[in-house]
């Protein structure tokens, strides 16, 4: 009677260590799985395009407000701005998970960000989904209840069109606002956008500076640099892989041939031409992690160096006449 009451009383104890290695086996399984997702590294911290689900071409999150000016030939007839608004990144890694609901609004202002009114305001119209509006004496157009779909990569365009007769001299833009109402994550995205002719003497000029808003370089993991400006030509990038490289996503889009020597200095060349594109946002990533003597070359933000070494810079040279 004993033995048999020994022998059952070790059975159930080995159930019950079983049941606990189990257990335990489990518990370490989830907190490795927490712990590999935790201690990944940010790939981008930054968000001009580069991870944000809900973007634009021209739109962006920047609190400065600057206005923006987009150059036309004096050829072309009608000056229109194309502003679409996406539920992706510019770069097209993926596209957001969840219906984006959100209105755009349209304000007629000056440099200054008053608003402009009057008779000219009835040249000056937006037109989205063939539904055309143009400015009343409020100064002021919405387009409300407006939804990017989850099902895919979704975007909506606003063509926004200047009066042709003003763009020598006028100093009238469109303050354009698209505004989530259903996901609280989202960013609203603005920009203030003008439109200026440009004759065929005027030298044409193309720039490029990084547009991130951290206070220090050291505060981020990638980095978004804009190329912009007007008139035809090839535009010359360089930068520095020691401790960038540019985005492979914008490499193959662009088509770019890059050549690297023996310092780690790459270099590559694009053709560029504002009468089809007149700005290019690139994403360059870390390759060696934050050095601690990095920091803003200027005020502005324009570039990042290291001890008087800069991570990119370009230089523009102007097609001439007989280019092809």
């Amino acid at each position: 009677m004993k033995d048999k009451f020994i022998k059952k009383l070790k059975r159930s104890w080995l159930a019950i260590w079983i049941a606990f290695a189990a257990a335990a086996l489990s518990t370490i399984g989830v907190l490795a799985a927490y712990t590999s997702v935790s201690s990944v590294k940010r790939v981008v911290s930054t968000q001009k395009g580069a991870g944000m689900l809900f973007s634009s071409n021209y739109l962006t999150t920047d609190e400065n407000d600057l206005p923006r000016t987009i150059t036309f030939s004096s050829m072309e007839n009608s000056p229109c701005v194309t502003v679409n608004v996406c539920n992706y990144p510019q770069t097209l890694i993926k596209h957001n998970d969840k219906d984006i609901t959100y209105t755009l609004t349209v304000e007629l202002v000056d440099s200054n960000g008053n608003a402009v009114t009057g008779e000219e305001t009835a040249k000056y119209s937006v037109e989205y989904n063939g539904e055309k509006k143009t400015f009343g004496s409020n100064s002021e157009i919405e387009f409300s209840l407006l939804k990017l779909m989850a099902d895919d990569f979704n975007k909506h365009e606003f063509v926004l069109t200047f009066d042709k007769s003003q763009l020598t001299k006028s100093d009238i833009y469109m303050r354009v606002t698209a505004t989530p109402t259903n996901q609280a994550e989202l960013k609203p995205l603005s920009a203030k956008l003008g439109v200026i002719y440009i004759n065929n003497n005027t030298s044409a000029t193309w720039t490029g500076t990084f547009i991130d808003n951290a206070t220090s370089p050291k505060d981020l993991d990638g980095f978004n640099y804009r190329l912009s400006g007007s008139g035809e030509g090839t535009v010359t990038l360089t930068w520095n892989t020691n401790y960038v490289d540019i985005s492979p996503w914008f490499k193959n889009t662009y088509d770019l041939t890059i050549s690297k020597d023996s310092s780690g200095i790459a270099t590559a060349t694009l053709k560029v031409n504002s009468a089809e594109k007149n700005q290019y946002d690139i994403q360059f990533y870390r390759t060696n992690g934050i050095n601690s003597a990095e920091q803003w070359s200027d005020g502005n933000h324009t570039n990042i160096t290291v001890t008087g070494t800069g991570f990119v810079s370009m230089s523009f040279t102007q097609s001439t006449a007989t280019e092809n």
